[in-house]
């Protein structure tokens, strides 16, 4: 079974049991138990976060994001 056929087949449900399912695989995405963000990974993010916070105009929403990306499907 492909992942279309997947989600062909989520999408049949009810929005219950969608939601049911979704956050079942959220749940299943999280970093396990003993993850550990590394000294570098924390420098990066909180770079990120610096930047982001300084130049908040330099951001795009999600709809804005979810467009491009649309458009290069």
């Amino acid at each position: 079974m492909t992942k279309t056929d997947l989600t062909r087949l989520a999408l049949e449900l009810p929005i219950d049991e969608r939601l049911d399912l979704a956050q079942t695989l959220w749940d299943s995405a999280s970093p396990p138990a003993d993850f550990e963000v590394t000294p570098e990974l924390r420098e990066l993010l909180d770079s990120r976060l610096r930047e982001a916070e300084a130049n908040p105009e330099a951001g795009i929403t999600w709809e804005e994001m979810k467009a491009r990306l649309l458009k290069r499907g």
